[in-house]
């Protein structure tokens, strides 16, 4: 890895790789929804989508044809703490690339009639969440996990602040996060240094104004929240109950990384223990899962399951019977390794191609752990006891947990559900998929 920073503060990470002909340009800033005001909602994410309807010197035809014509593909993408934008191309083509990608990062013009049709695609993307209960019942949880914090609201936004959204708030945005001082920039690939220096200070010297970052307050820790909501919409009952977890941090808490143990643990795949208990052996689930997000504030670890109102009781009890046992009883060394093994397969595989592994090393940087995480990613994992399990377990499962239920009017079995037959009926269709399955639903099965 090298590291230096240009005379305008952006800094440079590279790193070179020369098994494939290739190399990724990725930027990025912080200019995630993180630094959104609650009337600014969305905005992080509506201005970053425009970037690629045009600059002052190339059209959005025009960009696509020369992205098609090097054959090189384009990242942008906005989250809570970060936004990115790069580019993925032939080591042969790079300079042409880098052209494109600073006029993309310095030059967008937002015409108007883009900030329309992005307005209406937005506002569409808004409404049609209400269609997804697992999307309804977060957007629920969010709220009352975090309050006014930025986490509480979807990167897209809300439908009455979107409305609202002029040429003036995006330019004024895109002016405070790609302003040079809050760039980071991560080049890999088969290119040098030096030519990584000489493409940098061609395309990324350009003066900008000192940027001060107006950072949200850090988020407050919840109080014990239980919520029921009756719908009209759905048939299926959802409940979803989340817990205050540890922020990535610089990296060195080993609490993150025992958490992301026992999300595995827990849900994360089809051996996990709610998987095998809810949905196997009681079949009390449609789906029923966990997550813990990396996160550079305030995060959750959440557990969710659509099931039947019938079933809510049951369910509750059997969760918490679950986390209790891992407070009390040493998780052993054959689930935990092969738990352990499971995480580290994902983590490999998803650093197969170059772009990949560019994103890691800015993301983890972007984030306050350093790229240098990347490498001890591992390590802390393979690190992790029994004894940490129960401890974290401990610590993090209290009393102060947020609980949504969403619950119909009825309580008919969702018989109509958009489900595929294979989750109403309870069937673990990867190992057995009854007929038809694959053929309504295959990215399901």
């Amino acid at each position: 890895m090298n590291r230096f920073t240009l005379p305008n503060g952006v800094q440079i990470l590279h790193k070179e790789i020369t098994t494939h002909p290739l190399v990724t340009f990725l930027i990025f800033t912080h200019g995630g929804s993180i630094n959104e005001k609650e009337s600014q909602a969305g905005l992080a994410n509506f201005t970053q989508s425009l970037l690629m309807q045009g600059t002052a010197t190339r059209d959005a035809e025009k960009l696509s044809q020369e992205i098609e014509d090097m054959g090189a593909n384009i990242t942008n993408n906005v989250d809570n703490d970060y936004a990115v934008l790069g580019i993925s191309a032939m080591d042969q083509h790079i300079d042409r690339a880098v052209d494109i990608l600073a006029d993309l990062a310095f030059n967008p013009v937002f015409p108007e009639t883009e900030i329309e049709k992005e307005r209406s695609n937005t506002l569409a993307g808004i409404k049609s969440r209400q269609d997804h209960i697992f999307q309804v019942a977060e957007e629920l949880f969010l709220k009352e996990f975090y309050g006014t914090h930025p986490y509480s609201w979807q990167d897209d936004g809300k439908a009455e602040t979107v409305s609202k959204f002029t040429r003036e708030d995006l330019t004024a945005w895109h002016a405070s996060y790609y302003a040079p001082a809050d760039m980071l920039i991560v080049v890999a690939g088969n290119i040098t240094q030096e030519k990584t220096r000489e493409l940098a200070e061609r395309y990324f010297t350009a003066p900008g104004s000192a940027v001060v970052r107006e950072t949200s307050p850090a988020a407050a820790l919840p109080k014990k929240k239980e919520v029921a909501k009756e719908t009209k919409k759905f048939q299926q009952a959802y409940l979803m109950l989340g817990f205050p977890a540890p922020a990535l941090g610089t990296g060195d808490n080993p609490d993150f990384m025992t958490l992301k143990v026992m999300n595995a643990l827990l849900g994360g795949r089809m051996s996990g223990r709610l998987f095998t208990e809810l949905r196997e052996k009681l079949s009390l689930a449609y789906e029923v899962n966990s997550f813990y997000t990396t996160r550079r504030d305030l995060s959750r670890f959440v557990i969710y399951m659509g099931l039947e109102k019938k079933n809510l009781p049951l369910a509750r009890k059997r969760i918490f019977e679950l986390i209790e046992d891992l407070k009390h009883t040493p998780v052993s060394e054959k689930e935990l390794t092969e738990t352990k093994n499971y995480i580290r397969g994902v983590f490999l595989l998803d650093h197969q191609t170059i772009g990949r592994q560019a994103w890691y090393l800015g993301w983890w940087e972007i984030l306050g752990a350093g790229y240098e995480f990347d490498e001890r990613y591992l390590a802390q994992l393979m690190a992790v006891t029994p004894e940490d399990l129960q401890k974290a377990a401990r610590k993090y499962f209290t009393d102060d947990y947020v609980q949504i239920e969403l619950v119909p009017q009825n309580n008919v079995p969702p018989h109509n559900s958009s489900l595929p037959p294979c989750l109403l009926r309870g069937i673990p269709c990867r190992l057995r998929p009854p007929a038809g399955c694959a053929r309504r639903a295959p990215q399901r099965c």
